[in-house]
C-alpha cells in the first residue's frame, strides 16, 4: 500500500531540512573562523602537557592520563569553560 503525501507536508519537511542545513553550515563556520592564539597538546604517552600561544611552545607540564581500565581520550577537544581547581587534588608530590 503506497501512503500519498500531501504537497504542503512535503514543503514543510523540505523547508525544515533546509534550515537544518543552514543552521549546521554556520556553526561550522563559527567554529572553523575562530582559532584560538592559545593550544594545548596533552602527550598521554609521555605524560606531559605542552602550552602554545600563537604556535609558539610556552609552558610544559607534568600531568596524568587515564588508567588501563579508563583511558583517556583520544582526540581533537574545544574548551568550553575554566574552572578555578585552587591548590589541586594533593599537597604531597610522589
Amino acid at each position: 500500500m503506497i501512503k500519498v503525501i500531501n504537497i504542503k507536508t512535503i514543503k514543510k519537511i523540505l523547508i525544515i531540512m533546509a534550515v537544518i542545513l543552514i543552521i549546521t553550515a554556520l556553526i561550522k563556520m563559527v567554529y572553523a573562523s575562530s582559532d584560538s592564539k592559545y593550544k594545548i597538546l596533552v602527550d598521554v604517552e609521555e605524560s606531559k602537557l605542552y602550552l602554545f600561544e600563537n604556535d609558539e611552545l610556552k609552558k610544559e607540564y607534568k600531568c596524568s592520563g587515564g588508567k588501563w581500565s579508563t583511558p583517556s581520550p583520544i582526540g581533537t577537544w574545544k574548551i568550553t569553560f575554566k574552572a578555578k581547581w585552587g591548590e589541586g587534588f594533593r599537597s604531597e608530590v610522589f
